[in-house]
């Protein structure tokens, strides 16, 4: 039975409640805890819900196939355009829109309307796509990502809109279709297709066609674009947002925290740009690094402090500044669940990003275990299918046992062997390397399928998109970090290393010293033959005889391990404290309910208990 201060609660509380201040609104919203068990009802998931889920995956695909497709031929890319040191930008132009905008297009798709911040962004990206598929620059190339990227800020509206369709017992099956969105590519003209392997596979292949081949790539983008926007406008017609009452414009716009979001828009985009000038055209003590970097760690205090501030009175706390911004205080009801969920993500996002889908295809390249993109592709597969098959069991048994502590801890613990795995990589590993592959597909299932469901089951519904939206925000960041400091760790140990032990192995083969720099611009260029014998004769190369390019190429690929051992060492501490953040998680089993907090159904619901049949 409930107690009467439960009742009380039950009786008094409603799902939002806006309290007029003297210059604005503030949002006082209900708990999760509480809003989990009110108005509970089941409700029948028909055609109009699994349609809607349809078109959130093939959305899903869409901006998955951004993050990787491009990135994954970006060599070949610079080979065909040049600019190498501003390269970086095809990746982080979208990533930098999303981690900039996520959180901020997600408060807008809270207080308004999710249909058309939805459904107009990917309308956008067409245009970005079709400008890059006949970029003949890199600026313009990277001009049409940044345009791309508008649909990257999305992702925490898609996200949100699966979650908030289905019943929150259903929470971590929502989040596992949306990571198989990304995973599987949705259904594909009624047929499964993963997305990694289209954006690997399909981006290899067309690479390899011609030199141009990789703006196959996106023209394909632009397809599924196109396909995003169609779905969302045509398929996705949300009940009107009844948590909200009408606002003036100035209420509005309070609603969605323009002070809070100034001062994060400004601290992410500034350090975003010094740690992508870092990564490769700026030295750290440059003024283009270090002048961003400090501003915007001053503005991400700022932020903390304008949301975080407290005063202690006579042994009482209170916390003073914005309640109900970006950064809700809502989300910190009871316990520490979303600050140590978000803090897991950006580390997901710090390894992937980094380690996974940059340093891994680097290591298969400059090792000798594959020479092009498309055997490149073909390798990643044994990452990529088994992290989608991982996920399968993870989505069932977190929704069965209502429990996903323990598949979060048995996939980091399994990432974390692979990290020291890979802190030891030989050049002789080729074999070694997809079992790797296959280690890390299982260990990246577990976070990509259940963290974002861990933060969403830390935020009531007035605040979803937008807690989602920070968590994919610190995912993103994390892996902006995570490429920098890689690719720091790398270049640097190349830089000091590579082309005096490749010289000395290469003359103590018999070259001649002044050779040393000819021979180390053919294997910049990726030759796999001796230069001056493509057809695989013996000869002596204009003086780079067979010996000594088998040296040179011995001493490369240990040069490059070398580097590849040092970047992944820097991993592990990372996975351990994500590994101690999830242990820390409190369980959310009582809030795994029947309760549908947006339903697209037409139909009368049918009221049931808290759990329902």
């Amino acid at each position: 039975m409930s107690s009467p201060e439960n009742k009380r609660l039950d009786s008094s509380a409603t799902s939002h409640h806006i309290e007029a201040a003297k210059h604005h609104r503030v949002i006082d919203a209900v708990p999760i805890e509480q809003e989990a068990q009110q108005d509970v009802h089941h409700v029948k998931l028909g055609w109009r819900s699994w349609v809607v889920v349809f078109v959130a995956c093939v959305a899903i695909f869409a901006q998955t196939f951004v993050v990787v497709a491009a990135g994954s031929v970006i060599a070949f890319i610079v080979r065909d355009l040049g600019n190498a040191p501003i390269s970086g930008w095809i990746i982080q132009g979208p990533l930098l829109m999303q981690s900039v905008l996520s959180p901020v297009v997600g408060r807008l798709s809270d207080v308004l309307n999710r249909k058309y911040l939805a459904s107009v962004p990917p309308l956008v990206a067409f245009v970005g796509a079709v400008i890059s598929a006949k970029a003949n620059s890199m600026s313009m190339l990277i001009g049409g990502g940044i345009l791309i990227g508008t649909t990257l800020a999305t992702v925490p509206i898609i996200h949100a809109i699966l979650a908030e369709i289905l019943p929150l017992k259903y929470r971590s099956l929502a989040s596992g279709l949306a990571f198989m969105g990304g995973a599987l590519g949705g259904i594909w003209l009624l047929t499964f297709s993963v997305p990694l392997s289209v954006g690997s596979l399909g981006s290899g292949a067309v690479t390899n066609i011609s030199a141009g081949g990789w703006r196959y790539i996106f023209w394909m983008q632009a397809a599924f674009h196109g396909v995003t926007f169609l779905g969302l406008a045509l398929l996705y017609w949300p009940a009107k947002n009844i948590e909200y009452p009408k606002m003036t414009i100035r209420e509005y716009i309070w609603a969605c925290d323009p002070i809070g979001s100034l001062l994060f828009v400004t601290s992410a985009t500034l350090m975003l740009l010094a740690l992508d000038w870092l990564g490769g055209a700026y030295a750290p003590s440059d003024p283009h690094v270090a002048a961003p970097l400090s501003i915007g760690l001053v503005c991400l205090v700022a932020f903390a402090l304008y949301g975080w501030t407290f005063v202690t009175d006579m042994g009482h706390t209170e916390w003073k500044g914005r309640t109900d911004g970006l950064v809700a205080h809502v989300f910190f009801h009871k316990n520490a669940n979303f600050a140590l969920s978000v803090f897991a993500f950006s580390v997901e996002g710090w390894i992937f990003y980094s380690a996974v889908n940059s340093v891994v295809p680097q290591i298969v390249l400059n090792l000798g275990f594959a020479d092009d993109s498309w055997r490149i592709a073909v390798r990643q597969l044994s990452y990529q299918l088994v992290t989608f098959a991982a996920s399968i069991p993870i989505i069932w048994y977190s929704t069965r046992f209502k429990d996903m502590q323990t598949p979060l801890l048995v996939t980091f613990g399994i990432f974390f062997i692979v990290t020291i795995c890979y802190a030891t990589i030989r050049p002789t590993w080729s074999n070694a390397q997809l079992g790797l592959n296959v280690l890390a597909g299982i260990g990246q299932a577990g976070p990509l399928t259940l963290l974002v469901a861990c933060v969403q089951f830390c935020a009531p519904h007035a605040f979803l998109s937008t807690a989602t939206g920070l968590s994919f925000s610190a995912r993103a960041i994390g892996g902006a970090f995570g490429s920098a400091v890689l690719n720091a760790i790398v270049n640097g140990q190349l830089s000091a290393h590579y082309a005096s032990a490749v010289g000395a192995a290469a003359t103590g083969a018999g070259l001649a010293a002044g050779r040393v720099p000819e021979l180390l611009g053919y294997l910049e260029q990726g030759l796999s033959y001796l230069p001056d014998d493509k057809d695989g004769n013996a000869g002596n190369g204009g003086g780079i005889t067979p010996a000594v390019w088998a040296a040179a190429v011995g001493a490369s690929r240990e040069e490059y391990a070398r580097a590849y051992r040092l970047a992944w060492s820097s991993v592990i501490p990372f996975v351990v404290l994500a590994f101690v953040a999830v242990a820390c998680l409190k369980g959310v089993k009582e809030l795994m309910t029947e309760k549908v907090e947006a339903t697209v159904e037409h139909a009368e619901r049918v009221e049931k208990g808290p759990e329902g049949p």
